[in-house]
């Protein structure tokens, strides 16, 4: 059978679907980025979405799940980045086929799915798969050999936990789920592979693992240490692109259906050739890199300096880089992300309009690369040319980590200039400061601090979660709470607080219980599960299991995030009908005082735009109309009635819908009014730009809107009454002011030009006796040459008897000399303007002369002004005799 990419996504999801005796719910792909677990950068595993099932906090109407999933693995335990596009097996952005069993099945029915579906569904050659177990797994190991038949010399024992060696016990990360493993590998054979770590548990590329089964038993908490699940459970993991590239009989995924369109589309644009070594690793690398940009932007994703933002960046300054070896000399990404969209018709959805935004997003940030590689280049130059005057020949660590962290230079690129010079490159040292960028990443990398001390468990499991709506008090039990100072944390059965979630920010309000009080001042959920943090401002607290507290929300401040939150929905449907089709919600922050909305579009809102969004709005707050919230609508019955739903979003099988007036129509969590009259009316605050393609508009509405019309007519009221005149005439008092100045500020440069800025009595009070004579010689602040020659003039004019040299440092670099002898001293034979300019300029670097009455020239050197002006008596005195 012809096995495409297709074809093996379906038989897999069919196998486990349609499973005759155990059948598995098909699961939909979540979202790249992670939206409920904060210890992620990006979705890295099949099993994220599956999290709290796993863990026994969760109950799911069904045990048994099998799904396709998008995956990013760019950063921590799963670091792929540098090894992308070298081997034939390293991706950042791949998809993982997988099931799983929530106390359901285990072991035997594991293995016997794995191996039926690899040998007798898929046809792999049985004596070309290797099993590896974790070291003291006898019970798989057992399952292999004598359930399976697969003999003991294809059967590996690896790992050790307590040698450090965490191989067969696989953990999604730092903490969480995990347990033992046992994996799938098949044999290439030697076009796999003929290198000393082509072996099976090498590093080579023969013995292909394309199918992991984790056996979760334990969960790791943050001290590292091991705590058993109240259930166990399956998670297991097939990459597409591994099973795809056995299937087609290929080496590497990169020759499979995934990626050769993708890679054939990058030839014809740059002439490069997989034939060719070092091209075939360009093309690579920007394939792969492609396809994470391109899903990840869609959605939703942002380049930035920090967290995920700055891994994309990274993967996107990689992709130049090997774009620039092959040809590239501008932005050329953008181009392959259609082609990436038509390699995933029918698989994932990717609109158009969507992909035009990341296209938009990826060219604009690819030009802003493209100039910082030059400026690197310029910066690589510099070191060289600085340490070549010093003597030496060396490129330090830390400034090819400058080049690398800054300017997205690779060492080897650095190694390859600094070697045209003669130099070399300190690559320890470079190493050594990525390790700690790295270790500064890892302690970051969390998003968030546990130290709220040791979890005190009176009831296992995490609650059930949201009690609904509108709820201003209920009393709920404790199921687990801890304490550190006066910080309190609680994990309830139910509550009435409304978790931050979908950028509006959480409930606040008191937690009452016997004897304490405490001020709950944030509300998370993580992995599902509510926590309630806050202060505790009275008492001591004492929990047993059976206490019960009782929760009160504040609901002026629900209350005031609410009318935010509704307005957020009609300056989206603004922003559509304004604006255009093309904008999509990249973001939103909805707080008491204020909205924040980030959406796609690629230039500033001129003002005419903002205005007639504030009056499509406030025309739909006057209006109103019902704000209709529906619970438990089918997905698909949703999406069929027209409903806006945020792209890239994980959503359920049932679903809330919001529909506010008879224009916006969105999938929403949040709160939110019960009429569009209660926002009261919009004021647009601010506009400014987010990232590459993405704007941010800022609002207020309501009770922040009526204060900031308050604090607007004050400033206008204090402004009229400064400028004397009342309201109504204020614009016309702003006008006649603005003409006043227009008009002193021509009359002051007139004055400049004049010489007029100039005191010219000030310089002849400073005039001093040479040769009998007064001689007033000065450097004077001047915009023009004219300017000087006219303040000369004037001093001339006063003292007749005098011999004036003025000169001035002008913006231009250039020094204008000008003297002057009076007219009373005509008959004196002894001074000559021109001789005198003759000689100061050829102080300053330059010449000039002229009639002996007048004469000017002019100077090169600024900076020697000052010893000028000192040498002018000593040349008159020369002159002098």
């Amino acid at each position: 059978m012809k096995w495409d990419q297709h074809t093996i996504r379906r038989t897999f999801l069919d196998y486990f679907a349609k499973h005759a005796t155990m059948p598995h719910r098909e699961v939909p792909s979540s979202p790249i980025i992670p939206t409920d677990d904060p210890t992620l950068l990006f979705t890295n595993a099949g099993m994220n979405q599956f999290k709290a099932a796993l863990l026994g906090q969760e109950k799911r109407e069904y045990s048994r799940a099998c799904s396709v999933q998008k995956c990013m693995r760019v950063g921590g335990k799963h670091n792929d980045l540098d090894a992308v596009g070298r081997d034939g097996r390293h991706l950042t952005w791949f998809e993982m086929l997988g099931n799983w069993s929530f106390g359901d099945y285990y072991k035997r029915a594991t293995i016997e799915m794995a191996w039926d579906l690899s040998v007798n569904v898929y046809g792999l050659d049985a004596d070309r798969i290797y099993i590896s177990v974790y070291k003291d797994d006898d019970e798989s190991y057992a399952l292999w050999r004598d359930v399976i038949g697969v003999p003991e010399k294809r059967i590996y024992r690896f790992g050790d936990l307590e040698q450090g060696d965490d191989e067969n016990y696989w953990s999604m990360g730092p903490t969480g789920p995990c347990g033992p493993c046992t994996e799938l590998f098949f044999d290439l054979g030697p076009e796999g592979g003929t290198g000393p770590e082509d072996y099976m548990g090498g590093e080579g590329d023969r013995y292909m693992e394309f199918w992991n089964n984790v056996f979760m038993q334990n969960n790791r908490l943050d001290d590292g240490t091991l705590e058993p699940l109240s259930q166990h459970g399956v998670d297991t993991g097939m990459g597409l692109e591994r099973i795809t590239m056995i299937l087609q009989g290929k080496v590497t995924a990169y020759e499979t259906d995934l990626f050769v369109p993708i890679i054939e589309t990058i030839e014809g644009m740059s002439g490069a050739t997989r034939q060719h070594p070092e091209q075939k690793v360009d093309l690579q690398v920007i394939a792969d890199h492609i396809r994470s940009l391109t899903f990840t932007l869609s959605e939703g994703g942002q380049f930035s300096n920090e967290g995920r933002g700055y891994v994309l960046r990274r993967i996107l300054r990689r992709a130049v880089r090997h774009g620039r070896r092959i040809g590239f000399e501008a932005p050329f990404l953008h181009r392959l992300a259609p082609t990436v969209a038509a390699q995933f018709e029918g698989v994932y959805e990717l609109p158009k309009t969507v992909i035009e935004n990341t296209q938009a997003a990826l060219e604009e940030e690819e030009a802003r690369f493209f100039r910082t590689i030059d400026r690197g280049m310029g910066r690589i130059y510099g070191i060289i040319e600085a340490k070549k005057a010093a003597g030496e020949t060396r490129i330090a660590g830390q400034e090819a980590f400058e080049l690398y962290d800054t300017y997205g230079f690779p060492v080897d690129l650095t190694r390859i200039e600094a070697e045209t010079h003669g130099f070399t490159v300190d690559e320890a040292g470079f190493h050594a400061a990525m390790e700690e960028q790295r270790r500064r990443s890892r302690q970051a990398g969390s998003f968030y601090e546990d130290d709220g001390g040791e979890w005190q468990i009176l009831t296992d499991g995490g609650g059930q979660g949201f009690a609904g709506y509108g709820l201003q008090t209920l009393d709920a039990k404790v199921m687990r709470w801890r304490q550190s100072g006066e910080r309190v944390e609680f994990i309830l059965e139910r509550t009435p607080f409304y978790a931050e979630s979908g950028g509006e920010v959480a409930d606040h309000g008191r937690l009452v219980g016997d004897g304490f009080e405490v001020a709950v001042t944030d509300v998370q959920s993580v992995n599902g599960i509510i926590h309630h943090v806050g202060e505790l401002t009275a008492g001591a607290v004492k929990l047993d299991a059976d206490s019960v507290l009782t929760a009160h929300v504040d609901l002026e401040r629900r209350q005031q995030k609410t009318i935010h939150h509704t307005a957020t929905h009609l300056l989206h449907a603004a922003l559509k009908t304004i604006v255009g089709e093309h904008v999509q919600q990249k973001g939103s922050v909805v707080e008491p005082d204020r909205l924040r909305f980030d959406f796609s579009h690629h230039s500033p809102l001129t003002d005419a735009q903002i205005a007639a969004m504030e009056a499509w709005v406030n025309t739909r707050i006057r209006r109103n109309e019902a704000v209709v919230k529906t619970e438990g609508v089918p997905l698909d019955e949703a999406k069929a009635q027209g409903v806006v739903a945020l792209f890239g979003e994980k959503y359920g099988e049932v679903v809330r819908t919001v529909r506010a007036g008879g224009d916006s129509f969105e999938l929403c969590g949040g709160n939110h009014t019960d009429r569009t009259g209660d926002i009261g009316h919009l004021r647009v605050t601010g506009q400014s730009a987010v990232s590459a393609g993405v704007r941010r508009i800022e609002a207020v509405v309501g009770h922040a809107a009526d204060a900031l019309a308050l604090e607007e007519r004050a400033l206008v009221r204090a402004a009229a009454d400064a400028l004397k005149t009342d309201v109504a005439r204020l614009p016309q008092r702003v006008e006649q002011l603005l003409g006043q100045v227009k008009d002193l500020e021509k009359a002051l440069e007139k004055a400049r030009r004049s010489g007029g800025a100039v005191d010219p009595d000030a310089l002849i009070a400073d005039a001093i006796d040479v040769g009998g004579v007064p001689l007033i010689a000065a450097a004077v602040e001047v915009d023009a040459r004219e300017t000087l020659a006219a303040l000369v003039d004037r001093i001339r004019d006063k003292r007749p008897d005098a011999v004036v040299v003025l000169m001035a440092a002008l913006e231009d670099g250039k020094v204008p000399v000008i003297a002057a002898v009076g007219p009373q001293l005509k008959k004196d034979k002894r001074f000559h303007a021109g001789k005198i300019v003759k000689a100061v300029t050829a102080e300053l670097d330059g010449r000039g002369g002229g009639r002996p009455d007048f004469a000017q020239g002019g100077g090169q050197s600024p900076d020697k002004i000052p010893a000028a002006v000192q040498a002018v008596p000593g040349i008159v005195q020369a002159l002098a005799g």
